[in-house]
C-alpha cells in the first residue's frame, strides 16, 4: 500500500496546488471546480484501496496524516473567497474585545461605527445581529485576542481539524478498525477547502460531537454529555442530540450535566435578554437555498410554514424513535445528521463537515459523491449579478441530489437484501 498511496497522495497534492491557485480568484470558478472533483476521484481511488486494506503497514497512517496537511497547508495560504463567512467571525471577536456584547447589535447599528475596518464591507448580513452560541463567540474573542487577521482564524479551525483527524484515527483503532480508514476524512476535498480555505467554523462542533460519541460508548456518561453540549454551544446540531445521548448515558444520572454547562457558557452574554435570540430568529425564518427534501416539501404544499412544520414533526419523530429503540450514539447520531441535513431548509457546502467524520467509520458512496457534487452549489454564486442575492439553479441542485439519493436508496436496498440483520447490527453499533 505505501507506494501507492503516496503515488495517489501526490496526486491529489498537485490536483490540490491547483484548486488552490483557482481558488483565490473570483473569475475562475470552473476551473477550481474541475480541480476539486478531479481531487474528489483521486479521493475515492484512495479511500477504496484504504478500505480494501491492501497491504497496510505502519508506515500508512504517517503517509496519509503528511498529505493530509500538506494540501491544508496550500488552502491555508489563499484569501477566502468561496465565503465571507469569516469576516463575521472576525467582526463578533473584535466588538467583544471593545467589551459589546454581540447579540445586542447588528454590524450595521451606529454603535458599531467605530470598529469599522477595511474588512467591514466583506461582513454577511450586517442587518442581523450573530446567530452563533456562545462557546463560538467564545472562541471568536480568544482568537482575536491573537490577532484580528482572517489568516489566524483559519489556522485556528484547521488546528481544529487536525485534531479531529488524530481523534478519529484513535477512534478507528477502538473500534477494531484499520486506522489508515481516516483518510477518508482526512483526504475529503470538502474539509480542505471548506476549513483551511474559507475557515469555516462547523469542524469545531463536529470535532466536539465526534468526542462525544466516543465518550459515551467507553460509558464515560458526565464527559460525553458535557462534550456533546460544548457541540451544541459551538453549533446547534449538538444540543439536538443530546435526548439521544441521555437515554443511553442515564438520564437521571446526567441530565444535570447539559444545565450547568449551558448555564456557565450563557452566562456571560445574559445581558442580551431575549435579543440573543434574535439573529437566529432570522436565520430560521429568512435562510433557504441548495434544499433538497425541504424543496419538494415546499413544492408539495406551496407553503414555506407547513414545509417548516411537516420537517420538524419528521425530525422529531426519527428522534423518538432512535430513542424508542435505543439505537446506540454513534448510529443514531450519523442517522440524525444525515436527517438534518437532507430536510433542512439551507444545505451549504460546509455543513457537510457534520457528516464526513462518520465516512471513515460508515463508508457511503451516496454520502461521499454529495460532498463533491455539493460543491456545485457554489455555482450560483458565479452566475449572480454582482451585488445582488444568490439564487438556486434548477439543473444544478438535480446534478447534486438526484445521483445521491439514487446511491442512498440502491446501497441501503442492497445491505438489507443482502444481510436483513445487518440493520438491526448497525443500529447495536458499539465498542463492545
Amino acid at each position: 500500500m505505501p507506494r501507492g498511496l503516496i503515488g495517489l497522495g501526490l496526486a491529489q497534492l498537485a490536483l490540490a496546488g491547483l484548486a488552490a491557485c483557482f481558488v483565490g480568484r473570483e473569475t475562475t470558478y470552473p476551473l477550481y471546480l474541475a480541480s476539486y472533483l478531479s481531487m474528489g476521484v483521486v479521493w475515492f481511488v484512495a479511500s477504496y484501496r484504504v478500505l480494501g486494506g491492501r497491504g497496510a503497514t505502519r508506515f500508512s497512517l504517517p503517509i496519509v496524516m503528511t498529505f493530509a496537511v500538506l494540501m491544508r497547508a496550500l488552502f491555508l495560504l489563499t484569501f477566502p473567497v468561496l465565503s465571507d463567512d469569516i469576516f463575521r467571525y472576525v467582526w463578533d471577536g473584535r466588538i467583544q474585545h471593545a467589551g459589546i456584547n454581540p447579540y445586542v447589535h447588528a454590524p450595521q447599528a451606529e454603535e458599531l461605527v467605530f470598529l469599522r475596518d477595511e474588512q467591514y464591507e466583506r461582513i454577511n448580513n450586517k442587518d442581523i445581529p450573530t446567530i452563533y452560541p456562545p462557546l463560538m463567540e467564545m472562541t471568536f474573542f480568544l482568537v482575536t485576542g491573537v490577532s484580528e487577521s482572517v489568516f489566524w482564524m483559519k489556522a485556528f479551525f484547521v488546528l481544529i481539524d487536525f485534531g479531529l483527524m488524530f481523534l478519529l484515527a484513535g477512534f478507528l483503532h477502538s473500534l477494531g478498525m484499520e486506522r489508515e480508514r481516516v483518510l477518508l476524512y482526512a483526504w475529503c476535498p470538502l474539509p480542505i477547502v471548506e476549513v483551511a480555505a474559507s475557515g469555516h467554523n462547523d469542524v469545531l462542533g463536529a470535532t466536539l460531537l465526534m468526542a462525544a460519541i466516543w465518550a459515551v460508548q467507553r460509558q464515560r456518561g458526565r464527559l460525553s454529555m458535557f462534550l456533546l453540549t460544548l457541540s451544541g454551544l459551538a453549533k446547534i446540531i449538538g444540543l439536538v442530540l443530546v435526548p439521544l445521548f441521555l437515554r443511553f448515558a442515564g438520564f437521571r444520572s446526567f441530565a444535570w450535566v447539559p444545565a450547568i454547562t449551558l448555564l456557565i457558557f450563557a452566562s456571560p452574554y445574559a445581558g442580551a435578554d431575549t435579543l440573543a435570540f434574535r439573529g437566529l430568529y432570522q436565520y430560521t425564518t429568512r435562510w433557504r437555498g441548495n434544499d433538497s427534501l425541504f424543496h419538494l416539501l415546499y413544492a408539495l404544499t406551496e407553503s414555506l410554514d407547513a414545509a417548516k412544520l411537516i420537517t420538524a414533526v419528521l425530525l422529531i419523530t426519527l428522534g423518538i424513535t432512535l430513542i424508542y429503540l435505543r439505537v446506540a450514539p454513534l448510529p443514531g447520531a450519523y442517522l440524525s445528521v444525515g436527517a438534518i441535513l437532507m430536510l433542512t431548509t439551507t444545505a451549504h457546502p460546509w455543513y457537510l463537515l457534520w457528516l464526513v467524520p462518520f465516512l471513515p467509520i460508515f463508508p457511503s458512496a451516496s454520502w461521499m459523491f454529495l460532498t463533491l457534487s455539493i460543491g456545485l452549489s457554489y455555482h450560483s454564486a458565479y452566475l449572480a449579478t454582482p451585488g445582488q442575492p444568490w439564487e438556486d439553479v434548477t439543473w444544478v441542485k438535480l446534478l447534486e441530489y438526484v445521483p445521491f439519493y439514487g446511491l442512498l436508496v440502491f446501497g441501503v436496498l442492497r445491505s438489507f437484501l443482502r444481510d436483513p440483520g445487518s440493520t438491526r447490527r448497525f443500529l447495536d453499533f458499539s465498542l463492545d
